[in-house]
């Protein structure tokens, strides 16, 4: 927009040109980029007038402009992530620490980070249960990180701590299919009706060993530069920000599958 708005406001300089002797100054010179101290009030006020009217024509040329600069803006992010993912691909796909879910030894593979709060990525995770019930290839590696605040933190402690007695994956299922955020008391009653020791789960979303797990995951997504959720890494390298369809998340699953696939055998030396 800034770009867009540089090239009105230059043609606009150079329309005046012509107008600069009857006002006795000196004309912008072309190609030269017009600033407050080479043009005159009058000269300001016709050139701001000029942009007004061009834009006020042609409201479009605003969002084209922003909508081409959040574009441009993104892949520029995802590319820089996709570079990270790949500087540290052991952190990320071999943590065995870290929930999974689906197909253990599947040859496609989708990371995702999720904050529980976050209104997407309940979204999501609907999309997400599909996925699982119609794709018998996937493994899906869970990283959860808190970026809404000590609700999530709790939750996220929760849902580690349910780990430990082999239910992380029913905690998680009701904590993100709740319409609203869960306050600690709410989710011990919803644990509690999982059939999960909710003393022992206390007592482990206290131990310094969970929350490290939390931190150290929060760690890596800042690493790879995350800022939102849900984040998706699909195969061993594209990033995916935002919601995403099972569907559409099925095809590029299968792309990235069939990409691993055609690419050459690397030879081992002997």
């Amino acid at each position: 927009m800034k770009k867009t708005y540089i090239c009105l406001l230059s043609f606009a300089s150079l329309c005046l040109i012509n107008d600069a002797s009857a006002e006795n100054t000196p004309p912008v010179q072309v190609g030269s980029q017009p600033s407050a101290s080479t043009l005159t009030p009058t000269q300001i006020a016709e050139i701001e007038k000029v942009v007004s009217n061009y834009i006020t024509k042609n409201p479009e040329i605003i969002m084209t402009s922003f909508q081409e600069g959040m574009e441009k803006q993104q892949k520029e992010s995802v590319a820089k992530m996709e570079k990270a993912v790949s500087a540290n691909k052991d952190k990320i796909f071999n943590d065995p620490a870290t929930p999974t879910a689906g197909n253990l030894h599947g040859t496609q593979s989708l990371v995702v980070f999720m904050d529980p709060h976050c209104g997407y990525c309940k979204k999501f995770y609907k999309e997400l249960t599909t996925l699982l019930s119609t794709n018998k290839d996937v493994k899906v590696i869970f990283k959860d990180i808190p970026i809404m605040g000590s609700n999530s933190e709790i939750a996220i402690k929760a849902m580690l701590a349910a780990k430990e007695q082999g239910k992380y994956d029913k905690l998680q299922g009701a904590i993100y299919s709740s319409d609203k955020p869960l306050t600690k008391k709410q989710i011990l009653k919803i644990a509690s009706s999982l059939g999960i020791d909710t003393k022992k789960l206390q007592e482990d979303m206290d131990d310094k060993a969970i929350k490290a797990e939390m931190d150290e995951t929060l760690k890596l997504s800042q690493t790879l530069g995350i800022n939102g959720t849900p984040t998706l890494i699909v195969g061993e390298t594209t990033v995916l920000p935002g919601y995403v369809s099972a569907e559409e998340l099925n095809k590029k699953l299968k792309e990235a599958a069939s990409s691993t696939e055609d690419k050459p055998a690397t030879d081992k030396a002997t």
